[in-house]
């Protein structure tokens, strides 16, 4: 029950760090011959929390998480100690790892691949899964 309540809340974490980084890059850039008006305060793309948004508007998650700018933001979020469980987790979903090798099997990530099973920390387990 408590690695449940666990994943839920860094599920919730996740959804909040999005949304502020969503919040953040929504703004419109003013132009300084532009005069200023008043931009009514709305949550991302107007929804009134971020798990909605997300059901409700993948797209625009979709957008927000592949944009260049975000990478690095994404890559210490996924990465971060209080991730790995979560993301260990939603591993063991079927659809979530079928997901993932459609993408590792594109040919566009052999390069990525090839380097993710010769990591030292790697190794050991593909060629175990070999055999």
């Amino acid at each position: 029950m408590r690695s449940k309540n666990s994943n839920q809340t860094i599920f919730v974490i996740l959804i909040l760090a999005m949304a502020l980084l969503l919040a953040g890059c929504s703004q419109p850039q003013r132009k300084p011959d532009q005069p200023t008006v008043p931009q009514p305060q709305n949550n991302m793309m107007g929804q009134a929390n971020p798990s909605s948004m997300m059901h409700n508007n993948p797209e625009a998650m979709q957008k927000a998480m592949s944009a260049p700018e975000n990478r690095q933001a994404m890559i210490n979020m996924m990465s971060s100690p209080q991730m790995r469980p979560a993301m260990a987790d939603m591993m063991k979903d079927p659809a979530m790892r079928q997901a993932m090798t459609d993408i590792m099997a594109d040919p566009a990530m052999k390069d990525t691949f090839a380097a993710m099973v010769k990591d030292p920390r790697l190794a050991p387990i593909a060629r175990e899964s070999l055999k």
